[in-house]
């Protein structure tokens, strides 16, 4: 006799779209119900071709209700996982970054929301991040895009205290001469965002870009624009960002474990003491 969680798979293996259109609600229902699905962690080979069926045959799906039933299905599974969802991020990107560029908006908004909610509840932002920076390369603008807004809502969630922002920056300022007046606008929007967490020190990095005089004045203006706003967002993270970035896992002097010394006052995490 199949456990309940062979049944699911069954379900989720559905070809016919249909079908799959039918038993979308009762999977996602079943999941829910931790009563019902009480063997969901017990054999991880089965919770593994659960989770690649979700991501091969609905996530991927041309059908836009098959994909939103398959990205709830997955939101479902991170709640229900939390941080043992983590060894299933490698899997599930892949189609999530495809889908941050899906033609309809609900698709868009709702993979944006996931792929959140992931690093709030099964892995940190930046171990979402190193393989999320695919999306800015993505054949699709629109991925290119979406890519860009996510940035954007991501730090706008966790702040700039949860990304090394120096493996992404580079990322970001390729997107500045992409052919697609969308992409080169989302990529500028990412630069004014990390100006609003992180502050002058993002103009410093970015002179050393070797990015066009031209390109470079239109950025400070813009970035110009936002100081004088008064809408930035700086917190004490913000500069402990700046001097992990800056230094990596090599302490320079002054560095006294958690905290780092400038002119002989100690500074834990933008503290002055």
């Amino acid at each position: 006799m199949k456990s309940s969680i062979e049944s699911c798979l069954a379900q989720v293996l559905q070809k016919d779209v249909g079908r799959r259109l039918q038993v979308g609600q009762d999977v996602i229902d079943f999941l829910l119900d931790e009563n019902k699905s009480l063997d969901l962690e017990e054999d991880q080979a089965v919770l593994d071709k659960l989770v690649d069926g979700i991501v091969s045959s609905w996530v991927s799906s041309s059908n836009f209700k098959v994909a939103l039933l398959g990205l709830d299905m997955l939101c479902v599974l991170v709640s229900r996982l939390q941080e043992k969802f983590k060894g299933h991020v490698g899997t599930v990107l892949p189609s999530l970054i495809d889908r941050l560029g899906d033609a309809k908006e609900q698709v868009r908004d709702q993979d944006q929301s996931l792929l959140l909610k992931i690093m709030d509840q099964a892995a940190s932002p930046q171990f979402v991040w190193d393989q999320l920076v695919a999306g800015f390369k993505h054949k699709n603008n629109k991925t290119r895009e979406g890519t860009c807004l996510c940035l954007i809502a991501t730090l706008n969630t966790f702040g700039a205290h949860g990304l090394t922002l120096s493996k992404i920056v580079p990322h970001v300022c390729n997107l500045l001469s992409d052919p697609t007046c969308q992409v080169r606008d989302g990529a500028m929007s990412c630069l004014v965002e990390i100006y609003r967490h992180v502050g002058e020190r993002v103009r410093t990095d970015l002179s050393k870009k070797g990015l066009p005089q031209s390109r470079l004045n239109a950025i400070f203006s813009k970035l110009d624009e936002v100081q004088r706003s008064g809408n930035m967002i700086l917190s004490s993270n913000a500069w402990w960002v700046l001097v992990e970035e800056s230094y990596g896992e090599q302490q320079p002097k002054g560095w006294l474990g958690s905290e780092f010394q400038v002119e002989g006052r100690a500074i834990e995490r933008g503290v002055h003491r």
